[in-house]
């Protein structure tokens, strides 16, 4: 059940990015959410933009859930501000979330989310209140991490045509195998929610370092969102027991890494 749960959070990363201008409303909000950026490094070249992301409720469970910046934040320079109204409330978390202008955004590229290191890691919250309407919050942004000069390539086989009631079907890499709920967030490395024919040729661009555990997931049309399902895991050519593993360098790019998906796991769904 936390696998499912958590899972739901790849995909409302991956309907976020299908609109990225929400109307909560054109009456004026009574509060505020100020927040200072602190960026380290250099964004990569094909940077559209970075955006506040303010969720009242985490995971989002629609699209409309979500407050997001109207216009990209600076960042060029080392430090900036920013601020967004919102209505009173209790907020589940706040992010800022990088755009590049070659790919659709994902999970993969959130760039800075606190995380309440009190409360079992997950994204901190804060609330706004009459009392307390403006907010002060401070992020650091590491850029550096958005620079994925290395690749996993490969292929994933399907052992038959896609079930006709598909709505999605996703490939995503791990830094350590996900055991918690909260893993899944704090352990991805890179995702691909673009697989829609069998065999499929994947490229995941990715940072260098290990990735332990690497998945395809599907989820059903009018399924739950809490309802993707593993349909095949990437497994070690020299153990087949056990998950593969990997170690990028810089600039390196691993081809061959397969994965054999079963659709026998999702019969009937």
């Amino acid at each position: 059940m936390i696998f499912r749960k958590t899972i739901l959070i790849l995909f409302a990363a991956w309907l976020f990015t299908a609109a990225c201008d929400f109307n909560h409303g054109i009456s004026p909000l009574p509060g505020k959410l100020k927040v200072r950026v602190i960026y380290r490094g250099e964004a990569p070249a094909n940077t559209q933009g970075i955006y506040l992301v303010v969720a009242p409720v985490f995971p989002p469970h629609a699209i409309n859930e979500l407050y997001h910046s109207p216009n990209g934040l600076p960042f060029l320079q080392d430090t900036i501000f920013t601020e967004m109204d919102l209505p009173y409330g209790h907020y589940d978390s706040y992010a800022l979330w990088w755009y590049s202008n070659d790919t659709k955004s994902n999970l993969a590229d959130i760039l800075a989310m606190p995380l309440d290191a009190s409360n079992s890691l997950l994204p901190a919250s804060f609330d706004v209140t009459a009392q307390k309407p403006v907010v002060e919050k401070t992020l650091y942004a590491n850029l550096n991490r958005l620079n994925r000069p290395s690749a996993i390539k490969g292929t994933i086989y399907f052992n038959g045509p896609f079930p006709p009631n598909t709505l999605a079907t996703a490939i995503a890499a791990f830094k350590l195998k996900p055991e918690e709920g909260i893993h899944f967030l704090l352990y991805l490395r890179a995702i691909d929610f673009s697989i829609e024919e069998n065999p499929y040729h994947y490229n995941l661009p990715i940072q260098a370092g290990g990735v332990n555990f690497i998945a395809v997931f599907w989820l059903a049309e009018r399924a739950a969102l809490t309802d993707f399902k593993t349909v095949g895991v990437y497994l070690d050519p020299t153990n087949p027991t056990q998950p593969g593993r990997l170690n990028l360098k810089d600039g390196e790019t691993v081809e061959g890494v397969d994965i054999y998906a079963d659709w026998s796991v999702v019969a009937g769904k």
